[in-house]
């Protein structure tokens, strides 16, 4: 008995060091999990490192106002053609150059990779331009040269004073075709100008050409045919001018609603007025509208009899402005010619940008011209074949297709 109950005993204290040692094991594992939770900071670590590989390198575009087509025709090719890789931020500057520089230096600041401006007033910008590309930021000029080279890594730009010139000549063609028997000073003309900056007054001055008999430069110096600076004796005829034209007002005007209300003031004070150049085509459209509007009063009370007989001009291709020359040839519209400048200027900004941000950069891009009207009902266009020197164009007319390619 006694021996039984010792074994007992012996059973129970092995049981009981058993179930001592068993808490002892169990809690040693369980510091694996503690283990394990250390390890899961990993994946935060990681979390990290793809917040800051997914950021996007920051296009910056500084347009001098977003308040017509052209504006926004660039800002919308910068977003749609680089939204995916680049963060791109379009700056408006609303025509005010102090507000534009102000935006450059913040660009510069965060160190965007590449800094496309459309300067209000080129000039001022200068050096904040130069202090970018200091800071290491690829800076591209559209629209006009700045006047010092250390401002851009490159510039596109057109010949504003010749877009101007050639709308002239275009004009003087028409009237010509129009009044061939009409007495010199008889046309009544006004000029649609624009003055906000000095690429503007450049095309305006250019457009001003219609009334000059000899040829000068954009900065009103007499010149030969090769555009050398010479005295007023020696100076080239200007096969833009036209004698038969006087211009009988000149109006700050730019966009459509600006130039319908200006035409429709124009008509009243001087309801004689056939023909119409304007410093920009929306601009351009807005006269022909008021124009329209004026010619359907009717017989009797409109001082438009004859809508053959009036003409607008203007400069650039943006949007409408094709259309609106090709219903010229039916009367739709008085809108009869344009100069397009960059072909398809938007595509091909889209397509030098790619190529800078490539790595691929040319200093200098000048745009090309050509003049856009309406021949034997068809929208045609004729090259310009130089963007220095006004040279009266050669080239034969080429059909404009508007809208996308086929397929």
């Amino acid at each position: 008995m006694k021996k039984v109950i010792t074994l007992v005993l012996v059973a129970m204290m092995i049981l009981l060091s058993a179930c001592k040692a068993a808490p002892a094991e169990t809690t040693e594992a369980t510091v694996a999990p503690a283990e394990t939770t250390e390890a899961t900071v990993e994946p935060a670590e990681t979390t990290e490192a793809t917040v800051e590989s997914t950021e996007k390198p920051i296009i910056a575009v500084c347009l001098p106002a977003l308040d017509n087509p052209l504006m926004l025709a660039i800002q919308d090719t910068f977003v749609n053609g680089f939204g995916a890789d680049y963060d791109v931020q379009v700056s408006s500057a609303d025509g005010n150059a102090n507000t534009q520089a102000t935006q450059v230096e913040n660009y510069t600041a965060m160190r965007v990779k590449l800094m496309v401006v459309m300067a209000v007033e080129a000039t001022s910008l200068v050096p904040k331009l130069i202090a970018a590309r200091e800071a290491g930021v690829l800076v591209m000029v559209i629209g006009g040269d700045p006047g010092n080279p250390d401002a851009y890594d490159s510039v596109m730009m057109m010949n504003q004073y010749l877009s101007g010139y050639y709308e002239a000549y275009m004009a003087k063609q028409w009237v010509d075709q129009t009044y061939p028997d009409a007495a010199d000073g008889s046309i009544e003309t006004v000029i649609f100008e624009s003055t906000i900056n000095p690429e503007a007054t450049n095309r305006s001055n250019g457009i001003k050409m219609i009334t000059e008999p000899l040829m000068k430069n954009a900065n009103g110096e007499f010149t030969d045919a090769d555009g050398n600076v010479v005295d007023e004796a020696n100076a080239a005829p200007n096969p833009a001018y036209s004698s038969k034209v006087i211009v009988v007002q000149t109006v700050q005007a730019e966009m459509f609603q600006a130039g319908q209300t200006a035409m429709q003031n124009v008509l009243t004070t001087n309801p004689n007025v056939r023909l119409v150049l304007a410093y920009a085509g929306d601009g351009g459209m807005g006269a022909s509208q008021a124009i329209l509007d004026e010619y359907a009063k009717g017989a009797g009370i409109s001082v438009i009899t004859d809508l053959n007989q009036v003409a607008v001009f203007g400069v650039g291709m943006i949007g409408a402005e094709g259309p609106a020359v090709l219903d010229s040839a039916t009367n739709t519209t008085v809108f009869r010619g344009t100069i397009r400048f960059g072909g398809d200027l938007v595509a091909r900004t889209n397509e030098i940008v790619a190529q800078i941000l490539n790595g691929e950069i040319t200093k200098v891009i000048y745009d090309p011209l050509d003049i856009v009207t309406v021949i034997d009902g068809k929208l045609m266009s004729v090259a310009i074949e130089d963007t220095e020197v006004f040279r009266v164009p050669t080239a034969a007319p080429v059909e404009v297709f508007l809208g996308p390619p086929p397929g």
